[in-house]
């Protein structure tokens, strides 16, 4: 089974378990989300855009002709 069918299945039992609470939550919509989302949490992606910032800068350093 693949994530995405795997995820659906799981928000649905989750989604089961809490009641009319969460009546409102479609599961293709959360695995679809999931899916999408390369990062998981807040720390990653800052994690992430800091590696391209060094990066970038570096790159400037080494030669600002081109930018």
């Amino acid at each position: 089974m693949s994530t995405y069918n795997t995820d659906i299945d799981a928000v649905a039992t989750l989604k089961a378990e809490h009641g009319s609470k969460w009546a409102a939550i479609n599961p293709e919509y959360t695995a679809r989300m999931r899916a999408q989302n390369r990062f998981k949490t807040g720390i990653e992606i800052a994690q992430y855009t800091a590696d391209i910032m060094r990066a970038d800068m570096e790159n400037y350093d080494n030669d600002s002709s081109l930018y």
